[in-house]
């Protein structure tokens, strides 16, 4: 099904909240993390949510974030053209200084869907920015993402000291007054390195939301952020009260890091001259008996690695969701 716009995704959402399951979110900022993520969904045949978020549009455009939205969604869509599952694109944590980012993922349909985080702000200043881009995506069938409440700790670019719980009475007038598609809740967790046996993790407070919600007649897709460090326990708590979609952006840079350590600690011989030999970089060591084994110093020989630990640990978390088999790449899922 290669890329997939919002209106498949918004089915691909309901098909999850009525049988009991959820998607990761999947952040990417360059193409190891991708290639790795797409083996492991296309296995489990799972559709697959990847996210840009803006420090990882800066980081692909070498400082241009513009020029690094583009690289990476059109990216992500060329590689996935051949792919047996639906692959979604989100913005993640994008706020009004990327007004002019926002713009160009409308009009070139660059992703499925846009998170809005303007959860700083008022509650009223937060309805007006989040009903500004909704209205700004009417008729595109991009789907608009809205936060409610603040999470703790360090996101990209978004930062809070402080924790806020989403209030259920207020999840219904925001939602009401956004058309928002889906909310992100503040429930407990935690952005960046978080453990979740530590956390005040209040799955009674994400099912008040869900279920207030349903009563006033709206049955939006609840999200979680900062979810990383959740136990598979408390994953499966969650979903099991009304959240639908998991956002993973510090574990896969983790996993990252890690398969890369790993790696050149095991050929670091490979690589680094032993002693008495002059590190020569600069000429290859041409003047020296000893050199370095292109092996191992190849970067697509690591990339290979890391690729390969992304996508196991992508088919655990997809286990975790549920989402195995969820596809609707096989044009057999439908709601009804």
């Amino acid at each position: 099904m290669a890329f997939c716009g919002g209106d498949k995704l918004l089915s691909a959402y309901q098909l999850a909240q009525r049988d009991g399951y959820a998607f990761m979110a999947n952040n990417v900022a360059e193409s190891n993390i991708f290639l790795g993520l797409l083996a492991a969904y296309t296995q489990a045949r799972s559709d697959l949510l990847v996210q840009i978020s803006p420090g990882a549009a800066k980081f692909a455009g070498g400082g241009n974030k513009l020029a690094g939205l583009r690289a990476l969604s059109l990216m992500i869509q060329e590689i996935a053209s051949a792919a047996p599952v639906c692959v979604f694109i989100n913005l993640d944590h994008f706020t009004v200084d990327e007004w002019d980012l926002i713009e160009e993922a409308i009009e070139h349909r660059l992703v499925s869907s846009i998170m809005i985080d303007a959860s700083k702000e008022t509650f009223d200043e937060n309805v007006r920015i989040c009903r500004e881009v909704a209205d700004r995506a009417a008729g595109t069938g991009i789907l608009i993402e809205a936060e409610l409440g603040k999470i703790k700790g360090v996101e990209d670019e978004i930062s809070s000291d402080d924790a806020l719980y989403t209030d259920p009475d207020e999840a219904v007038e925001f939602i009401q007054q956004t058309r928002a598609d889906l909310l992100a809740i503040s429930v407990g967790t935690q952005h960046g390195v978080s453990k979740g046996r530590t956390l005040d993790l209040r799955v009674d407070l994400a099912a008040r939301i869900r279920d207030r919600l349903s009563a006033n007649g709206l049955h939006t897709p609840l999200v979680l952020h900062g979810s990383s460090g959740l136990l598979p326990e408390q994953v499966r708590q969650m979903i099991g009260n009304g959240i639908c979609k998991l956002n993973k952006d510090t574990q896969y840079q983790y996993v990252y890091g890690r398969a890369a350590c790993d790696f050149y600690r095991e050929h670091a011989d490979a690589m680094i001259p032993p002693a008495g030999v002059e590190d020569d970089i600069l000429n290859l060591f041409s003047q020296s008996e000893w050199s370095p084994d292109k092996k191992f110093f190849d970067p697509r020989v690591v990339g290979r690695s890391i690729q390969s630990s992304i996508g196991g640990i992508a088919a655990e978390l997809i286990a975790q969701a549920g989402s195995g088999g969820k596809t609707l790449g096989s044009d057999k899922e439908s709601v009804s």
